[in-house]
């Protein structure tokens, strides 16, 4: 499914709504009917607005992406922001709930700007650009209180539930990054679930490969301290706040982290 950027007028009412609604905390109605995104290209207008907005009034600029391969069914890309991604070796992340909802991933790092040009990037290229690797978990969340009843166009315009990132240690090697792996979750030293880890696409760089061409198409790019988050290896997880959490991702580490509430 190909997205094609479109100046969508409603994106500055849109970015509002959802700006007002990150900075309050709470979920609720779905976008007013005159500013819903109707298409890909119309939500992914309203994405670029909000970080625009956030930007220019919060100093906030985007800390990293999260991407995946495109399905007919779906596409995911969105921005996430400097002021929600952590690192967990800093101390415990607030949370707003009991039960936190993640997802376990590799974050890749990006060393050196993937600027907008003419012509694609190679894999090779983006290889080249890529500085690390590290152990991650994207925090979920929605600015609507009933997302099932939103669109995908409404989706993806709210960032395709991204609430936040956590940074864990690097791995060896940005290659090291298997297509499946082992994910054992540990709460309070006792381990409660182990999963089956398998990467959603086939390679786990494979979305990044996507998406430096898919920004570069829009005259976007990736820049040398972002990160790039292409999927989850167990789906998601809900785990409580106020424990000490362990994820161990097979042989490649150990991510250790506390929500706060």
């Amino acid at each position: 499914m190909q997205i094609r950027f479109e100046d969508y007028p409603g994106s500055l009412e849109a970015a509002r709504y959802l700006v007002a609604a990150r900075e309050s905390g709470i979920a609720g109605p779905r976008l007013p009917a005159a500013c819903r995104p109707q298409s890909l290209g119309q939500a992914f207008a309203v994405q670029q607005r909000t970080a625009q907005l956030l930007r220019e009034t919060r100093q906030d600029g985007i800390a990293a992406w999260k991407s995946a391969l495109p399905t007919p069914e779906k596409t995911v890309v969105a921005p996430i922001y400097a002021s929600t991604a952590a690192d967990a070796a800093a101390g415990p992340i607030p949370a707003s709930a009991d039960v936190v909802r993640i997802e376990p991933e590799i974050a890749f790092e990006i060393a050196h700007d993937l600027p907008a040009r003419d012509t694609p990037y190679t894999e090779a290229e983006v290889d080249a650009a890529i500085g690390g690797a590290r152990l991650a978990l994207e925090v979920l969340g929605c600015r609507y209180a009933s997302p099932e009843h939103a669109s995908l166009p409404e989706l993806l315009a709210d960032h395709m539930f991204n609430q936040g990132l956590v940074l864990g240690p690097r791995i060896a090697s940005p290659d090291a990054a298997p297509g499946s792996m082992s994910i054992t979750l540990s709460v309070d030293g006792a381990e409660v679930e182990q999963h089956a880890g398998i990467h959603p696409n086939d390679r786990p760089k494979a979305g990044l490969y996507w998406l430096a061409n898919f920004l570069r198409e829009q005259g976007l790019g990736l820049a040398a301290g972002q990160h790039v988050i292409t999927g989850s290896y167990a789906g998601f997880l809900d785990v409580p706040a106020n424990k000490d959490l362990e994820l161990a991702y097979g042989d490649l580490g150990v991510l250790r982290v506390r929500f706060s509430k």
